[in-house]
């Protein structure tokens, strides 16, 4: 039995469908297995962009789905207000804590990345209040960068087409600032001075606004909505510097780039740096069952009495679900039984020089960069010029590539690649055969 178009049809992201060419029939996902996933019509694929930077195992990990089984028969639900938790819930924020930076130990379980990011933000907003700093209310975001879909995280979106329809619902106050973006800024200059350039204007916005109203700066170590833009590292210690000598706090949106994606448990260890707030989802499961995670400081934790009886955040129906963090606790045993953050590095350099190797020569590429498993190739015009492909054009490498067996994600100007940790280094080669071809093929269409 196959889905029909006219159920399809009854789901509002057909709405927002974006493969033209292909039927809905033809997008239903029906099975999946390592990195591949297989359409209901029998077509075999490469999931490149690990569904949506997500299924950080893989396909089909039966540890994870019997975890599942077992603590749905034991506990499905129930509430973790201020008198109950459970046992998975405990133990996932004790296991997060040895994993995490620094003394960020502290765990409040949502269900998304939008979600989670709204919690750091209401955290932010009550540690201060606690603090008695209740004009402390402002957030700092990056211009390109992406933090969810409620009307919280589109105040601090940085894609203005996103937040456009949005904005006569937000508080002002939520001022935008820009992200070092070295292959559009460097210049002839170092690394160093862009870093430096940036982090004095990060300060000059919070000055410009009143510290004394600036509540916290919030920013993805990689940029990933905004085209995959990897800021030098040393810009994460710049900001931390700024937050410290400013007395604002400093969120990490590590939705994307946790729980391994970038060579490392956590993309801020890149840079050594510890942010006051750290926002987490997808990885964190898998994407098995929908799990997020706002993890604070002890500090900030410390500042809210256990023998409250006042609630500060308040949680959602389904924080710490019993079920999803019983998922989470699975997926983390994969991940360090099998070295899954490991092979992300070595398999990221892998990914990342033959793509450099076999398309950065190209006249339609303006750069290869990445870091773990984030990896893309910016598009450039066959001028010369150095401006940016037009989108429309960029877009016809999805098609290319799904037509050579991979699903990977073109827009903008940039073609991402994002494959689950757990990929091999054959795969690896045949992925980059796929996108080097499905270059050569626009190039070509291009030029002639």
């Amino acid at each position: 039995m196959t889905t029909s178009g006219e159920a399809i049809r009854h789901l509002w992201t057909h709405k927002t469908q974006d493969h033209p060419w292909l039927s809905d029939e033809e997008l239903v996902i029906d099975r999946a297995e390592g990195v591949w996933v297989w359409t209901e019509q029998g077509k075999k694929l490469m999931d490149a962009f690990a569904g949506l930077a997500v299924v950080n195992v893989g396909h089909g990990r039966r540890e994870i789905a019997e975890a599942i089984a077992e603590q749905t028969v034991r506990l499905a639900y129930y509430p973790t207000t201020r008198q109950f938790s459970n046992r998975p819930a405990a133990e996932l924020a004790a296991k997060l804590a040895t994993l995490t930076p620094g003394d960020l130990d502290i765990s409040m379980f949502a269900v998304s990345g939008s979600e989670a990011n709204e919690r750091s933000m209401q955290i932010a907003r009550h540690y201060w209040l606690t603090r008695g700093k209740p004009d402390k209310h402002k957030v700092i975001a990056l211009e390109g960068g992406y933090h969810g879909a409620t009307m919280g995280t589109y105040a601090v979106c940085g894609l203005p087409k996103l937040a456009a329809p949005y904005a006569a619902l937000q508080v002002p106050g939520f001022t935008k600032v820009t992200a070092p973006y070295p292959f559009r800024d460097r210049g002839t200059g170092t690394d160093e001075a862009l870093v430096e350039r940036r982090a004095r204007e990060l300060r000059e916005a919070i000055l410009r606004e009143g510290p004394d109203t600036v509540s916290a700066v919030i920013l993805e170590p990689v940029l990933s909505s905004g085209g995959f833009i990897m800021p030098p590292l040393g810009w994460l210690g710049a900001v931390r510097a700024v937050c410290d000598e400013l007395d604002v706090l400093m969120i990490a949106d590590e939705v994307i780039t946790g729980f391994g994606r970038t060579g490392r448990w956590f993309a801020c260890e890149h840079d050594g740096v510890v942010p006051d707030l750290m926002s987490v989802a997808k990885g964190i499961t898998s994407g098995y069952v929908p799990l997020s995670a706002s993890i604070a400081r002890r500090r900030l934790a410390e500042a809210f009495p256990d023998d409250a009886t006042q609630e500060n955040v308040h949680p959602n129906t389904y924080a710490a679900h019993p079920v999803a963090c019983a998922a989470a606790l699975a997926n983390l045993r994969i991940m360090e039984q099998d070295h899954l953050v490991e092979n992300a590095a070595a398999m990221g350099a892998r990914l990342l020089d033959g793509l450099e190797g076999a398309v950065g020569g190209r006249r339609i590429v303006g750069e290869v960069r990445g870091r773990g498993l984030m990896v893309c190739a910016e598009l450039v015009e066959p001028n010369g010029s150095g401006r940016p492909l037009d989108s429309a054009q960029v877009s016809t490498l999805d098609r290319k590539a799904w037509e050579r067996g991979a699903i990977v994600y073109a827009r903008g100007n940039v073609v991402r690649l994002a494959p689950p940790l757990c990929i091999t280094r054959d795969e690896v080669d045949a992925l980059v055969d796929i996108v080097a071809a499905s270059i050569g093929e626009l190039e070509t269409e291009l030029t002639r």
